[in-house]
């Protein structure tokens, strides 16, 4: 099945710079900041959606459909407008909505929905089959597309630092992004491109997701939280999940590694997302700031300052279609 067609280039890579300022305000050393929302859409989801759309069209799909809270939704949108596919994104609607515009105005044809993100993911899986649309949801028959996307940023990490480092920081909700990067890193040390796999810090919302919930009571099987007892905020929406799809990839991730994964609070988010902007000049979305948050405060119980990179998944300002 093909998946990307040979004539069209590869997505370009996304920044990786030294956060120097950074380094110094906090006195620690050798921290990267790999920033993801330097992307077309401002978010990571940009390297599945590109692939996806273009596998949907190569299979002769002509709509794309998935449940969003809205950076993955708009994301979809624009790749399958690109593309000259439809998409079909259904966003909970007790959530924030910053992006359902970018929805609309990429083309995509928007669902607002009663309940939880998990449950409009089968919502939307059921309403996919029924109407032969591609399915771009976690999870799905098609999601093997993920973890190969996000599979290359760990190839750039690698490349733009000459090295694999010692820690690699991601935000988590789904798992996803981590699964994907883990995998990169183990293919590249398999093939002698690495010495070493990172060891993977995670962060999240704090008591709202199951993979760090998982781990910090040392279960190695992901352990689903009560949905009802979980507050979606416009800072927390990206990580706020009771049940991480691929939760149980990421939390293997997190123990195959010996990483770390810890809770951030949305008041945390938002000091370090203005804290990044004031000192690197970069807006990252709050919750994409809770790797950098999580990251301090893991490489300050070393004595040796290791290497850390801080993947920072999203762009803080939204960007409209005009």
């Amino acid at each position: 099945m093909e998946i990307v067609s040979e004539e069209e280039e590869p997505p370009d890579t996304t920044p990786f710079f030294r956060a120097k300022n950074i380094e110094k305000s906090l006195k620690l050393k050798k921290l990267y900041i790999k920033f993801e929302g330097a992307s077309v859409t401002g978010t990571q989801k940009d390297r599945i959606s590109r692939l996806h759309a273009r596998r949907a069209r190569s299979l002769g799909y002509d709509t794309l459909s998935l449940a969003s809270c809205g950076n993955y939704g708009a994301s979809v949108s624009h790749y399958a407008s690109t593309y000259g596919l439809n998409s079909v994104v259904a966003v909970p609607n007790s959530y924030s909505g910053e992006r359902n515009s970018e929805i609309l105005g990429y083309g995509g044809k928007l669902l607002l929905e009663d309940g939880k993100y998990e449950s409009l993911v089968e919502r939307m899986r059921d309403m996919g089959n029924d109407n032969c649309w591609y399915d771009c949801n976690p999870g799905s028959t098609n999601s093997f597309i993920d973890i190969l996307g996000y599979e290359s940023i760990a190839f750039e990490i690698i490349s733009q630092l000459g090295h694999a480092p010692n820690f690699v920081a991601v935000p988590v909700g789904n798992g996803t992004t981590m699964s994907g990067i883990y995998s990169g890193f183990k293919k590249a040390f398999r093939l002698g491109m690495a010495d070493r796999i990172p060891r993977l810090i995670a962060s999240s919302t704090n008591g709202g997701n199951a993979i760090v919930h998982s781990w910090k009571v040392k279960s190695k099987r992901i352990i689903d939280l009560e949905p009802n007892i979980l507050k979606e905020t416009t800072a927390n929406e990206p990580l706020v999940s009771y049940h991480s799809i691929d939760g149980q990839k990421a939390l293997n991730a997190i123990y195959e590694s010996r990483g770390f994964a810890e809770y951030v609070t949305d008041e945390e988010m938002l000091r370090t997302s203005s804290f990044i902007e004031r000192l690197e000049k970069i807006q990252a979305l709050p919750a994409s700031s809770s790797a950098l948050s999580v990251a301090v405060r893991i490489m300050r119980r070393f004595v040796d300052y290791p290497e850390c990179v801080v993947v920072l998944t999203g762009r803080g300002k939204t960007w409209t279609t005009q």
